[in-house]
């Protein structure tokens, strides 16, 4: 190399290296993080969607809660032709939840973003998701339900909640959520925050109350993913009302609540009151205190919320809901 070429490639350097860097911070690392379980009927499809993604900067992490049926060798054969994907290795069945809390720590994005294994992503919901997010922690989009044969079935999710949830306060989240894992993308640094992850049932929810309680969430209403509706999904018993699901999704909404309630922050002292209110409908018959909290704080806490009049909810405590709907309850 003659002297005039050297300067040349010394001149450049700076140049090359201040685009990279550009293109880091204009594309940073996506992690998408896949937990799967005997998925094999919609694995295919799912891994397809996320694999056309339009956004070029991403790894798949994949944990695998020790599948009876095909879906681990799904995996490897498309692990084989893609280098982006990267599976775990398989060791004890740890739930739902511990599966995706698995996943999430092997995660080495800047960003992660849930993923279900029988869903369907729209080619660009990641760039749209990261385009979305701005100074926020977490950013999340609309989706709509098709069934088992991807239809659509005329509905989205923003059909059935009164508002989709934005900004900084966290007591929108108390007690509902208009957040699904599936639909956010948020930054990975949230979940250094607490120790609580593994003691919420919905860790999806608790993440997005993190994000509230820091630096906020944005909402950008357009659909993105495809939510498929089916009887062996995790939450099709609770959305069906099956018999024994109220009682099971109750236990969960206390195991969340107390883990929302233990995270320290500025509304930390209503969260932990909202709690402790909560535990008396639990036990009660009739809960005035309940009712008349959720009157003048339900603009509030109850934001997601579809009834029109959330207080009427909680005027009958759960023990005479159980009493007059054993069944259900």
């Amino acid at each position: 190399m003659d002297d005039v070429s050297a300067s040349k490639t010394i001149a450049q350097a700076p140049a090359t290296r201040s685009k990279n860097m550009i293109d880091i911070l204009k594309h940073p690392l996506i992690s998408i993080a896949l937990a799967t379980y005997n998925g094999e009927r919609f694995l295919e499809q799912q891994m397809d969607s996320l694999l056309a993604q339009d956004y070029q900067n991403l790894e798949i992490v994949i944990s695998d809660d020790c599948s009876t049926d095909g879906t681990w060798g799904i995996l490897q054969a498309y692990a084989a032709k893609d280098s982006r994907i990267r599976l775990l290795v398989r060791d004890v069945n740890r739930g739902y939840v511990g599966n995706f809390i698995r996943v999430f720590m092997q995660c080495k994005g800047d960003f992660i973003s849930p993923s279900d294994q029988d869903d369907i992503w729209h080619s660009n919901k990641t760039r749209r998701l990261v385009e979305s997010i701005g100074d926020a922690d977490l950013a999340y989009c609309n989706n709509r339900f098709i069934d088992d044969t991807n239809t659509p079935l005329g509905k989205k999710y923003s059909d059935t909640v009164s508002k989709m949830v934005s900004g900084k306060d966290p007591r929108n989240l108390i007690f509902c959520t208009s957040i699904s894992g599936h639909a956010m993308i948020f930054r990975s640094n949230l979940l250094q925050i607490t120790e609580n992850l593994s003691t919420a049932s919905y860790i999806d929810w608790l993440i997005a109350f993190l994000a509230a309680n820091r630096n906020g969430i944005n909402y950008i209403d357009e659909i993105l993913v495809d939510w498929r509706q089916h009887q062996s999904s995790a939450t099709f018993r609770f959305r069906k009302n099956t018999h024994g699901a109220k009682a099971e999704g109750i236990v969960k909404d206390k195991n969340t609540f107390t883990a929302l309630a233990a995270i320290p922050g500025k509304h930390q002292d209503f969260t932990i009151n909202a709690l402790k209110i909560w535990k008396t409908w639990l036990n009660s018959y009739f809960s005035l205190s309940m009712f008349f909290f959720v009157l003048r704080y339900g603009h509030i806490t109850h934001k997601a919320h579809p009834a029109r009049i959330p207080a009427l909810k909680y005027l009958f405590g759960y023990k005479l809901k159980k009493l007059i709907r054993p069944k259900y309850y």
